[in-house]
């Protein structure tokens, strides 16, 4: 069993001598910086002292070896992954650990390899939680979520932490895949609403019957399976913000009603009699083009401008490549940290047109990191046209078959390649990276061979 190497600052918590000298060699020995606690006492002082990236702590406590003393010390070490040491059959103990915070168990006698294993990924998450932790302070001080230097996102930020502070009604335009929701997400949380709820709704996503009961609650009994009363996303997002995503695919049907409560601030739920209220800001928005749909007759024009109160528009990819190198590097540091791209890597990222914008470009990044291979440091250009399902190759032979214009040899070898792969695939029960060490390549390696025979 192997592992990524990680080493990193480890408190090793037990009673026992021997278990400290032999586990604590054992763990330096792989290049950790190993600090050593007999007690809970002991543990607590050196935690605050070293402020270590992982702790493995014996559930033995002394002066009484009472179990209850570890179960209770678990919460104390907040921010870092807790591993606990259990003795044999103490399962119960476990698992009473887990649910107290404990993020992962080991039995004695403990197996070196597995020691290994669960160390190692513990270091990685707690080093993915510090790295998405940083990143969400930079986001919430920094750029509201909304990434991006060029003047268009520097401008569409500045509208946003201006309009916030008002109580007018916003809608958001631009293409789809552009984050026009994190643009409401980031207007409710500069706004004085931050407290209250965010509630978004897809309004192209239900028809006029199931979008009015979700928007507007419905009563016991107002139609088949309304079993008891049920508030609406409305009331809801009271002293919030409701979000109305892709408002241009609402049915005619319900555009009258959300107009009555975007004019009054009253609404009826689906079988009721009684109006209520609610109070909430509402963001719409779309990738339509409204007005057109005004003219053409498909939208309210009443509603629209209702809706209208301020437009802020969420621009393509296209129209600002620098931003992507950026972009790219966030998505891919929250699957892959301390992983960057190749100059290689960068060129192709910022010479593609994106139709589907952040969102097709995120979609591509975050695959590219999760094939990456744990001795891997850099994402290349092949790797991510293999994400985005760009081979380049023409000449893909049909699914289980060899290219029938290739030559005698190469037929031959083709016919190899294939029995070779689909043998290990089906002796590794589907598992790609056990598959992979059969065959002595790479898991990319065998991701490609997969794509190139048309296997996977």
């Amino acid at each position: 069993m192997s592992e990524t190497p990680e080493v990193g600052r480890v408190l090793l918590v037990d009673d026992e001598p021997a278990f400290q000298r032999l586990g604590g060699s054992f763990l330096r020995d792989l290049g950790h910086t190993v600090t050593v606690a007999g007690d809970a006492e002991q543990a607590l002082a050196s935690f605050e002292r070293q402020r270590p990236e992982l702790v493995l702590l014996d559930l033995a406590m002394p002066p009484h070896m009472d179990p209850e003393i570890g179960l209770e010390t678990i919460p104390r070490f907040p921010g870092v992954p807790v591993v606990v040491l259990t003795g044999h059959g103490e399962h119960e103990l476990a698992l009473r650990a887990t649910e107290l915070g404990a993020w992962d168990f080991l039995t004695k006698p403990i197996d070196p390899d597995m020691l290994r294993f669960v160390v190692a990924r513990a270091l990685r998450k707690a080093r993915l939680d510090a790295e998405i932790s940083t990143l969400r302070a930079a986001t919430a001080t920094d750029d509201l979520g909304l990434v991006g230097q060029a003047p268009a996102m520097t401008q569409l930020r500045g509208m946003v932490r201006r309009v916030a502070q008002t109580t007018v009604s916003v809608l958001v335009l631009g293409p789809t895949g552009t984050g026009k929701e994190l643009v409401a997400r980031a207007l409710h949380g500069c706004s004085g609403r931050s407290a209250g709820p965010f509630v978004a709704i897809h309004c192209g996503a239900l028809s006029a019957e199931l979008l009015e009961s979700e928007l507007f609650g419905h009563m016991k009994g107002s139609f088949t399976g309304a079993y008891r009363d049920q508030p609406g996303l409305v009331e809801a997002a009271h002293g919030g913000t409701l979000f109305l995503d892709e408002v241009g695919e609402m049915p005619a049907a319900m555009q009258v009603k959300l107009l009555r409560f975007l004019q009054e601030g009253t609404f009826v739920p689906v079988g009721g009699r009684v109006q209520k209220r609610a109070e909430a800001r509402v963001v719409a928005a779309t990738h339509r083009d409204l007005e057109a749909m005004v003219r053409d007759g498909t939208f309210r024009e009443d509603l629209f401008y209702r809706l209208k109160g301020v437009v802020l528009r969420t621009p393509a990819l296209s129209e600002r490549p620098a931003d992507v190198p950026l972009l790219a590097s966030r998505f891919l540091h929250r699957v892959a940290p301390r992983t960057g791209f190749t100059a290689g890597a960068l060129a192709w990222l910022t010479s593609r047109e994106w139709p589907g914008n952040v969102r097709e470009l995120k979609a591509v990044v975050e695959s590219a990191g999760a094939l990456i291979l744990p001795d891997q440091h850099e994402v290349d250009a092949d790797l991510l046209r293999l994400a985005s399902g760009d081979t380049g190759d023409d000449t893909l032979p049909a699914t289980g078959h060899v290219d029938p214009s290739a030559g005698p040899l190469d037929a031959a070898l083709n016919e190899l390649e294939l029995r070779l792969v689909r043998d290990a695939m089906t002796a590794a029960g589907g598992n790609q990276s056990e598959a992979a060490r059969r065959l002595g390549v790479s898991r990319v390696g065998l991701i490609k061979k997969l794509t190139r025979l048309r296997l996977r």
